[in-house]
């Protein structure tokens, strides 16, 4: 014999509407659970609380106490609640994931019958819509703001900036540290580096004393230093007093595109210095740095088989390298260019990098192609030419499609030339201290140089970094 849990809700304005009171509701639900052999565990009654939203005491300790009951009643469907999104969360959420169905006298609506499962799927096709309707009236409130100028507020105020208004007002003391950390970066130092330098100088901000590196990265990050807001699609030039440079904040997108592509989290960790600027020409692999006696040797992880993640061809037979003989060619690279201005400005002079075709042409094809079909499956429904059972299924198996592709997306993004000043500025920086550097020293002045180094059997191809 199954337990129900009767659950009864009335605003202030329907106490007094017939059929709508607690009496009511509860004398027929009793009478329900009569006629259907079903044991009363309990009665949860939310008296003068709106059904727009779950913070009511009664619906809070229903949801506490599923172990107790086999199913939930209710009289109406909007009783339990009136949005359907929270409707959907307490089916999905809530009830099914502790065995607990639900039903609803007045809909004949019941999630252990087949027709009950397909209008769950109705539901979830509505309360997407719900969603979408609010996101939609946020966003486009948001939008008027940044249209206008003004910052959309919130929680965080970028450091540099104070909030006054709807406007960004330069804070003079922390906007000294933004200037500070792009000089910094701009001249080869790496995130950590700046953000220890920032400790010792004893600077602090609004948030911290910068015992994180993720502040620094975050402020060469943020566009708005430049006193552009960037909102969506809206650009709005000249919104507020800018503390750095446009031609700064490429210079450091440009270093960061290529520190981020080239080396991750791992980023000069190791003490060989052209460790992460190595790739195979045959396979397209890493090269890595490894140790044999006094002796150390460049290989190709496909080679080698020594981790199978960074295999690319198992079969690959590129040459492996001595560090001693390696090491020294890239050196002698590095110093012709340091010594030739004229080859620094033909590097710099070439075009930029077009971005690879998306990759994700075939994912967004098939999205607008779901799209087209759930709106013809609602069309069809309107019309009452399919049952509702069918139309619940197709939509379910259409938005788990939708949702799995939706996270396979891959951002695509352009790859910038450096600007001719920016490299002149690196190579005398570079050429200053090359002869003096430690290892250390060096690594960085690569990352900032060197895109990556290509090993094709005897031959050493640099792709430098501008």
């Amino acid at each position: 014999m199954k337990r129900a849990a009767l659950y009864i809700r009335v605003s202030t304005l329907e106490q007094a509407q017939e059929g709508y009171s607690v009496g009511e509701q509860k004398e027929r639900l009793i009478a329900y659970c009569k006629a259907q052999d079903w044991i009363i565990a309990d009665i949860y009654v939310d008296g003068g609380y709106t059904g727009s939203n779950l913070k009511r005491p009664g619906i809070q300790k229903l949801m506490a106490e599923t172990d107790k009951f086999d199913l939930v009643l209710v009289y109406k469907l909007d009783r339990l609640s009136r949005s359907q999104r929270d409707t959907l969360y307490l089916i999905e959420e809530v009830f099914r994931p502790n065995d607990v169905d639900f039903v609803s006298m007045q809909e004949s609506f019941d999630t252990s019958s087949p027709f009950g499962k397909a209008m769950i799927g109705l539901l979830a096709v509505f309360a997407q819509l719900e969603r979408e309707q609010i996101k939609e009236r946020t966003w486009m409130g948001r939008v008027a703001r940044a249209k206008t100028g003004l910052h959309h507020g919130g929680g965080y105020i970028p450091i540099g900036y104070e909030y006054s208004d709807g406007k960004l007002v330069v804070n003079p003391y922390e906007a000294e540290q933004v200037r500070k950390i792009y000089e910094w970066y701009l001249s080869g130092s790496s995130l950590k580096a700046i953000t220890d330098r920032l400790q010792e100088e004893g600077y602090t901000n609004k948030y911290s004393s910068y015992n994180s590196w993720s502040s620094v990265r975050n402020i060469l990050e943020n566009e708005t230093y430049t006193g552009r807001l960037h909102f969506g699609d809206i650009v709005v030039e000249n919104a507020h007093e800018p503390i750095i440079t446009d031609e700064q904040f490429k210079a450091a997108q440009t270093l960061r595109g290529k520190r981020k592509e080239l080396y991750g989290k791992n980023a000069f960790k190791s003490k060989h210095p052209l460790t992460g600027l190595l790739f195979c020409g045959h396979c397209g692999g890493r090269y890595y740095m490894r140790n044999t006696g006094k002796y150390g040797y460049y290989a190709c992880y496909s080679r080698t088989k020594q981790m199978k993640s960074m295999i690319k061809d198992p079969n690959c037979k590129n040459k492996i390298w001595k560090a001693s003989e390696l090491e020294p060619i890239i050196d002698g690279k590095i110093r012709e260019l340091l010594q030739s201005p004229e080859l620094a400005a033909e590097l710099s002079s070439a075009k930029p990098k077009t971005a690879p075709p998306s990759q994700n042409a075939s994912i967004e094809k098939r999205l607008h192609e779901i799209d087209k079909q759930i709106n013809k499956l609602m069309e069809l429904y309107q019309k009452d030419d399919i049952p509702p059972e069918i139309l619940g299924e197709r939509i379910n198996r259409l938005y788990n499609e939708r949702t799995a592709l939706q996270s396979s997306l891959v951002p695509v993004t352009e790859t910038e030339a450096m600007p001719f000043d920016l490299v002149q500025e690196l190579l005398s920086d570079a050429a200053q201290i090359w002869d003096f550097a430690d290892e250390a020293q060096k690594r960085r002045i690569m990352q900032s140089l060197i895109s990556r180094i290509v090993l094709t059997d005897d031959n050493v191809e640099i792709e430098w970094a501008f």
